[in-house]
């Protein structure tokens, strides 16, 4: 699966200190002109990111305490059963795909391999690899925002795969806690997809000969599987009363 790795001046950095934690955004420019940056949602996002590099973002809302980051977002508490139940239940009407063998994790499997990472090991350093080595990634560590919801947040790899934007969360752990640390991350990951569409449908998007909404997928993924959904099930979760801490 090995891939021709980008050279060091194919890749965009902008750091940005947001409380008290430092973010390295990383912006593979190259593999986005290859996948394409001038019409539909890969020049809605070119353009996003183009906003993040040259800092025109909205920083201060990153240390308002009347804002919460999504990583902070929670499931309601429910018996272990209910969650049991609710998570089959969003599998049975398809809200969430499982798969083993999805590239995600193959990828991430041979960059643990040639790092001789053992296990589930792999901090998030570990995305490095795709930003060289995957023609599909095309950024990481990238701020979102959302006015409407109150929330920021730091989306770990934007890749784009089969015509939709791929809103990507690294989640390691032990084979046992997958399904658990996967759920409790869902209304993380489904905020991060459901703000980066609003910021991507707040671009001039007539003008890219794009529909009004994104074609957005969210993905939460480790060594052993990986979840897919779709950004909406963020208002799904909160039209069913299934949110807290917003």
């Amino acid at each position: 699966m090995r891939d021709m790795p980008a050279g060091s001046d194919d890749i965009v950095r902008r750091d940005f200190q947001h409380g008290k934690v430092a973010y390295a955004f990383q912006w593979n420019s190259s593999n986005h002109m290859r996948l394409g940056n001038q019409t539909g949602d890969l020049a809605s996002l070119w353009a996003h990111l183009k906003t993040i590099q040259s800092g025109r973002i909205p920083e201060s809302l990153f240390s308002d305490p009347m804002f919460t980051r999504a990583s902070r977002l929670r499931l309601v508490s429910m018996p272990q059963a209910k969650r049991v139940g609710f998570r089959k239940q969003l599998e049975r009407i398809g809200s969430i795909s499982t798969r083993v063998d999805d590239d995600l994790v193959l990828r991430l499997r041979e960059y643990h391999q040639n790092r001789n990472y053992p296990g589930y090991s792999a901090d998030h350093g570990i995305l490095q690899e795709f930003l060289f080595h995957d023609p599909q990634t095309i950024a990481i560590e990238v701020p979102v925002w959302s006015d409407s919801y109150s929330i920021t947040g730091h989306i770990d790899l934007i890749r784009y795969v089969d015509g939709f934007i791929q809103i990507c969360d690294y989640k390691p752990g032990p084979l046992e806690s997958t399904k658990r640390r996967f759920f409790d991350s869902l209304p993380q990951v489904s905020a991060y997809g459901e703000m980066m569409a609003h910021l991507l449908a707040g671009t001039l998007r007539s003008a890219l000969e794009a529909p009004l909404l994104p074609q957005i997928r969210c993905s939460i993924f480790d060594t052993h599987s990986c979840w897919h959904f779709g950004a909406e099930l963020f208002v799904q979760l909160q039209t069913m009363g299934y949110l807290q801490n917003i």
